[in-house]
């Protein structure tokens, strides 16, 4: 029945993610944590999920040319280079600390979902600048070294960077999407010599995973006001981050960090 609960979960959070081209680990591993699993399993099970999500709605966005492969292929290269980087500090870093760097991410990208498009990013134009290698290049090891620590996609970074570069929402996030994929399968390749899973839960996830992401991109292309969805994720991450800066406040008044 426990299992059944995470598959809904998932199922649900795998739908609205993939919509805006994040593969949810910035949700699925706090969630795994507060469910009792440790950091150090809970990080890897969000990059499977990640995995699973992005290549599950990066099928149906391939099909439909939503992708920009120019930015899509050296973002990957690069980003997949570092998140190897990334996991192996994750080893390094005491846990309390990346769920402080996980709070401050989630505030941060709410705060983004929730602020209109022409504020946040007041001088993007729609000019599409596809030539800026320096700005993959820096935004790639950034977005891998993150994903690899935290067990987070990164697409919450590169959704922004692509419409701040001109690009529309749907070509955004479907090509985010695509990223996230190889940034979720590299950082999870460099977590699974520590990983422990339990391999009926993992099916009941990923199964739901997969599935929500198909319901997902479909309704992406098809149906949905992305700007809908911006402020739905927002409100989700704005409220989880305050549940674990109030856990968190809790530990350090314990004396435990």
């Amino acid at each position: 029945m426990e299992f059944l609960l995470f598959a809904v979960m998932v199922f649900f959070l795998s739908m609205l993610f993939s919509m805006i081209g994040l593969g949810g680990a910035i949700v699925y591993v706090p969630l795994f944590y507060w469910s009792g699993f440790d950091l150090l399993s809970a990080i890897p099970m969000g990059l499977l999920l990640n995995t699973v999500t992005s290549a599950s709605a990066a099928v149906t966005y391939l099909r439909k040319g939503l992708v920009k492969l120019p930015v899509a292929i050296p973002f990957i290269i690069i980003s997949m280079i570092a998140a190897p980087v990334g996991a192996y500090c994750t080893h390094l870093v005491p846990v309390n600390i990346l769920l402080g760097i996980f709070s401050i991410i989630m505030v941060l990208i709410g705060t983004q979902m929730l602020v209109p498009e022409k504020k946040f990013f007041p001088a993007t134009g729609n000019q599409e600048n596809i030539s800026s290698f320096p700005l993959i290049l820096t935004s790639g090891s950034i977005v891998g070294f993150a994903g690899g620590l935290l067990g987070i996609g990164g697409g919450s970074l590169v959704m922004p960077l692509l419409i701040y570069m001109g690009y529309a929402v749907k070509t955004a996030a479907a090509t985010s999407g695509l990223i996230v994929l190889f940034t979720s399968f590299a950082g999870l390749i460099a977590h699974l010599t520590s990983w422990q899973p339990d391999m009926e839960l993992v099916s009941y996830i990923t199964i739901a995973a997969f599935l929500g992401a198909q319901v997902g991109s479909y309704l992406m292309h098809t149906r949905m006001q992305p700007q809908t969805l911006r402020k739905m994720v927002g409100m989700v991450l704005w409220i989880m981050a305050v549940r674990m800066i109030a856990g968190l406040f809790g530990i350090l008044s314990d004396g435990n960090l």
